[in-house]
This record gives structure tokens, C-alpha cells and sequence, in this order.
């Protein structure tokens, strides 16, 4: 079962994606922001992770530049980023650190699925 770590303060917003992917089959672990993730991928892996930009503590761009300067070569897992507040410079520097995806919050569900399902492809 392919692994998707959910990176999201939004309680309610994280449950309903989890739904949404659990209902393809892929096992779904939930943190509140970038720091707590990566604390987790400290010791795990993921097959893809999917991050919020709008959260306290480390957000995700940030969460993203940190997964950059210590990523292993095993670990790549492509990222999808969700936001309702991201301008034309925060979305470039999502696409310059090899962000999979940028998608905006409100999601269409559809079309997030299949964002997912490109990026699990690979």
C-alpha cells in the first residue's frame, strides 16, 4: 500500500483529503505542520507528500526548502502543495524546489486525485 503524508493544520481540511485518499486504496499519515513531518520523515519514508502552505510553526514552503537541503537520494517523494494564498512568486519557488504540483484551496476533488495518481506514477 503506497504511503501519502498529509502535512496540514486544518483539522477538517486534512480528514476530508485522508477520506479522499483512503478511498484509493493509500495509506494516509496526518501531521499538523512541516515541522512535525519532518520529525516523521526523519524515520519513515512516504510515496508522496501533501502540504498545506499556510501552517504555524514551519510552513509549507519552508517544510519544502528544509526537505530539499536534506534529502537522500532513496527519498524523493514527489510533493503536491495546496493553498488558497499563494501569489505568482510563492508558486515559482514551489516549481524551483521541484515541487510535483501546485494546487489551490479550495481543491476539486477530481482533479486532485488525478494530480495524485500522476505523481504516484512517476
Amino acid at each position: 500500500m503506497k504511503k501519502v503524508l498529509l502535512v496540514d493544520d486544518n483539522t477538517s481540511a486534512r480528514e476530508a483529503l485522508s477520506l479522499v485518499l483512503k478511498s484509493q486504496q493509500l495509506e494516509c499519515i496526518e501531521v499538523g505542520n512541516g515541522s512535525e513531518a519532518l520529525e516523521w520523515l526523519a524515520t519513515h519514508q512516504a510515496d508522496l507528500i501533501i502540504s498545506d502552505n499556510q501552517m504555524p510553526v514551519l510552513g509549507g514552503l519552508d517544510f519544502i526548502d528544509q526537505i530539499q537541503l536534506h534529502k537522500k537520494p532513496a527519498n524523493e517523494s514527489p510533493i503536491i502543495l495546496l493553498s488558497g494564498h499563494l501569489n505568482k512568486e510563492d508558486k515559482d519557488r514551489a516549481r524551483k524546489a521541484g515541487v510535483f504540483a501546485v494546487l489551490d484551496k479550495p481543491c476539486n476533488f477530481s482533479e486532485f486525485l488525478s494530480m495524485v495518481q500522476l505523481a504516484l506514477q512517476g
